[in-house]
């Protein structure tokens, strides 16, 4: 049994494991800051729905004028 060769192989994958590791946290913390974007757009855009059918409601005579006509 050769223990230097065994430790020089763990002491290898331990660095590729680590390498793996970093590149794996980079990837997520990308994807989080990815989703924390999204979200706030989507909050946004949730609120410019909410101004805009409140807006529509109040010129045009309340919720019920955004019903179908009749013939529908």
């Amino acid at each position: 049994m050769d223990n230097a060769a065994d430790i020089i192989e763990l002491q290898q994958q331990l660095a590729f494991q680590e390498q793996t590791i970093d590149s794996l946290n980079a990837v997520v913390s990308e994807q989080q800051k990815d989703l924390t974007r999204l979200d706030r757009a989507l909050g946004l855009i949730a609120q410019q729905m909410t101004n805009l059918q409140q807006a529509a409601d109040a010129g045009q005579g309340g919720p019920e004028a955004n019903q179908p006509p009749p013939h529908y």
